[in-house]
């Protein structure tokens, strides 16, 4: 879904006019936004693909989520903690929709329905935020390497309902979502496919046909 899902073309355009959005153009590698410890922005990725990264008190940094076009981002879904710097970054170039959190969430005089509907696509994206989080959690709980690679494998595979799909995560960026140290990734990667389990071949992963149908409809 969409923030703006169930909502006519029509009404998007008026409830656009009552929020005077800002829409802004980033190049690969540039910062978005920086998220405060306050609720300010609503963020709409119109265009291309961003993550966010946390730096923590040792000045390391971590990818805590991936965003693709209508992926919507901002305070709302990851209220930072004030010691912590929480930082969306653009992957490629970017077009993004700057939204005011106090004037989409105050309540609507008209009582408007494309209003109340938006509103309520906010709650609901929250609350999907929220699950991508536990998914997250149940790569990284994972003992070893090869089960958080296996785990998270069988996720994409299901997910794209195909044994044989492209991460859009690098190798680094897959570590750092893993938390697990690049060297070792690689080396478990390498063991896979000789151990004829996976088939790589740079982004393009393949599962074998078995391990897929073990995975397939769990998550």
């Amino acid at each position: 879904m969409s923030i703006f899902t169930g909502i006519t073309d029509a009404c998007v355009d008026r409830m656009l006019s009552c929020f005077h959005p800002v829409t802004r153009d980033f190049k690969a590698g540039e910062t978005i936004i920086e998220l405060s410890d306050s609720l300010k922005s609503i963020c709409i990725l119109m265009k291309g693909r961003a993550h966010l990264y946390c730096i923590d008190f040792d000045g390391n940094l971590q990818i805590i989520e991936n965003f693709e076009k209508d992926d919507v981002f901002g305070e709302l879904f990851t209220l930072p903690l004030g010691s912590l710097e929480y930082i969306i970054e653009a992957d490629t170039d970017c077009s993004v929709m700057f939204l005011d959190y106090g004037t989409v969430t105050r309540p609507c005089t008209s009582a408007c329905d494309h209003h109340i509907e938006l509103t309520r696509n906010l709650f609901l994206m929250a609350a999907k935020k929220s699950q991508e989080l536990v998914l997250r959690i149940s790569f990284i709980s994972r003992k070893t390497v090869r089960d958080k690679l296996l785990t998270y494998f069988g996720y994409m595979a299901d997910k794209e309902q195909n044994a044989s799909f492209r991460t859009h995560l690098t190798l680094t960026d897959l570590s750092s979502y893993l938390c697990v140290d690049r060297t070792s990734l690689m080396r478990e990667i390498k063991k896979l496919n000789e151990e004829n389990i996976i088939e790589s071949s740079g982004r393009r992963i393949t599962l074998k046909r078995n391990l897929y149908d073990q995975t397939n409809n769990n998550y």
